[in-house]
């Protein structure tokens, strides 16, 4: 989760993108990724009692619209969202030090 993290912050990776992670599925928000379903100890979580809905409704409408589309996909099933996911390292322009010179 905290390679992941990292990825955030320095990957090609956008608002609105998907992530895959090891204990769940997180959404990027803007810089930051936040967890849709499951824990983490290391990803962001919406404030207690607030939905995605509410949240979205405070989002400037171009933001609102990408962090939707990126929420749409976290609903599809698991099997399918799993089959369209690309791995991190595999990404072009993933940094080999980042990865420990997986990419």
């Amino acid at each position: 989760m905290g390679q992941a993290y990292d990825f955030t912050r320095y990957g090609p990776v956008h608002h609105g993108d998907v992530l895959l992670v090891s204990d769940g599925v997180a959404v990027l928000d803007r810089a930051w990724p936040v967890m849709v379903s499951g824990r983490s100890d290391v990803f962001h979580r919406l404030a207690d009692g607030v939905t995605w809905a509410e949240y979205l409704a405070d989002l400037a409408t171009d933001k609102a619209a990408r962090l939707a589309a990126g929420l749409e996909l976290v609903a599809l099933p698991a099997d399918v969202l799993a089959a369209r996911a690309v791995d991190f390292a595999d990404l072009p322009d993933a940094d080999a030090d980042l990865f420990g010179g997986a990419a």
